[in-house]
């Protein structure tokens, strides 16, 4: 278990704890609705705001038991924070290490264990379809049986349609960046320290930065332009997200951005790219050649991209 204190405060003495609890991956804006009702709540009762949430998230976890393919992240953990912390509607967030012996956990053992014993909640606002515990046999009953004050978060709808993060993900399949960027309330991003690459892209004149995910799946794949930021700076890039298939083995994803324009030693900063518009999918080419012409084409139409933006 790990606490970040965003609030500058700290909980007094005997003050109530309102949580709620779920991956929030992406943080979209029916994450952001719930949070909203939490605060209303805590601000009913001079609460202490917690937001509970996982890393790994537990379907990557029950994936990885049974060898199957991880359901793709929306965002990483950085970002979801950041994201939270930005809101100004959480105090603190608690990351919980989702592993065996979480997931072995009953729900009466979680109740006691986690929420009671070491985080001492006392109400909780949670989803629709909130499950938790071994098996995911638990429920708002459960909470409720333990004297927690537990509601059911009453969900938006978003040109009638329920936001979820599965259908952000199933809208990323289709490249559709613009109503994922709706549903989200901001554009897709990935925040990581840079790490050395194998800098073939700097032999041919392409620099890049390397963000390694390890065995996170992005949700979007492919080519595309946005921003990085790195520093409190702003650069234009050309961005791939996926396994670079004419260069690497394929068992590892990578964020990769050139700076459209720029030289920079970046290693071991942090550096955040930020999505903004598709330009085409990953392709496998022939040899390397054909590889940076193309990404040449590439840099060209994304700096025609920013040029219409500018306008």
């Amino acid at each position: 278990m790990y606490r970040i204190n965003i609030s500058s405060n700290r909980p007094s003495l005997g003050q109530k704890i309102i949580a709620t609890i779920g991956n929030f991956d992406g943080v979209h804006l029916g994450h952001v609705e719930l949070l909203m009702q939490l605060n209303q709540k805590a601000k009913s009762c001079h609460a202490w705001r917690m937001l509970i949430t996982f890393d790994v998230l537990p379907h990557e976890y029950f994936a990885d038991i049974k060898q199957n393919l991880r359901s793709p992240r929306i965002g990483l953990l950085r970002d979801k924070i950041d994201l939270i912390k930005t809101s100004g509607l959480i105090d603190e967030v608690v990351i919980l290490h989702f592993n065996k012996d979480i997931a072995n956990l009953s729900p009466d053992a979680f109740i006691q264990n986690i929420l009671l014993d070491k985080l001492h909640i006392s109400d909780m606002i949670v989803g629709h379809d909130f499950r938790f515990g071994n098996k995911a046999s638990g429920g708002v009953d459960d909470l409720r049986k333990y004297g927690i004050d537990a509601c059911e978060f009453a969900e938006i709808k978003y040109n009638h349609v329920r936001i979820s993060s599965s259908l952000i993900r199933e809208l990323a399949t289709k490249q559709d960046i613009g109503l994922i960027r709706n549903y989200l309330g901001h554009n897709i991003r990935y925040s990581s320290r840079i790490v050395y690459g194998n800098q073939l892209g700097r032999k041919y004149g392409v620099p890049t930065i390397n963000l390694n995910l390890q065995r996170i799946r992005p949700v979007l794949w492919g080519i595309y332009s946005g921003f990085v930021y790195i520093d409190g700076c702003r650069y234009n890039g050309v961005i791939s997200i996926g396994k670079n298939p004419t260069v690497s083995d394929g068992k590892v994803y990578k964020v990769e951005a050139h700076l459209l324009d720029v030289d920079l030693n970046l290693y071991g900063k942090i550096a955040t790219v930020e999505i903004l518009d598709y330009l085409r999918p990953e392709l496998k080419f022939t040899n390397l050649d054909e590889l940076f012409t193309q990404i040449h084409k590439d840099m060209q139409d994304a700096r025609n991209f920013f040029a219409q933006i500018k306008e």
